[in-house]
């Protein structure tokens, strides 16, 4: 293997495990302090305090879907081709843990709707992955030619 290969593996890996410990980080928050960030952002971005909820999830959604990306570009660095249903099982995996960790938190729970969101989370951002992926694989055939 050469040693841009390697480094460019343990690069994406590193990013994988960074994307996990933020996620587990925002986790670890208690109810009061998780809600009073969502809740300073609902006002940012939409300014209706009842739109928190839609903004939690939404968040949800894209932590799950960054971490799939995370989790496809790495495993494609590694094994050399697209790897989207491991892709899409690890980051489920790492959502019911996470879901589960939440337990353990002062205010918090584990949430089986919130697994679903961070799956669909993860499903998308997987095919606009793969999407990209044949994409560029089209555009790289098309200059060999």
């Amino acid at each position: 293997m050469k040693k841009q290969n390697a480094v460019w593996i343990t690069v994406s890996w590193i990013l994988v495990a960074a994307c996990m410990a933020v996620i587990f980080a925002l986790s670890a928050q208690v109810a009061s302090e998780s809600s009073e960030l969502s809740g300073w952002l609902t006002r940012l971005l939409v300014g209706i305090p009842e739109a928190e909820k839609y903004v939690r999830k939404a968040a949800h959604a894209l932590e799950f879907m960054g971490l799939a990306v995370l989790f496809f570009n790495a495993l494609r660095a590694t094994c050399g081709y697209n790897r989207p249903c491991l892709s899409f099982i690890l980051t489920v995996i790492y959502a019911a843990t996470d879901e589960f960790h939440q337990l353990f938190v002062e205010g918090r729970a584990c949430s089986f709707f919130d697994v679903c969101v961070d799956s669909v989370g993860a499903a998308l951002g997987i095919i606009a992955v793969s999407v990209l992926a044949m994409i560029i694989e089209k555009i790289k055939r098309r200059k060999l030619q």
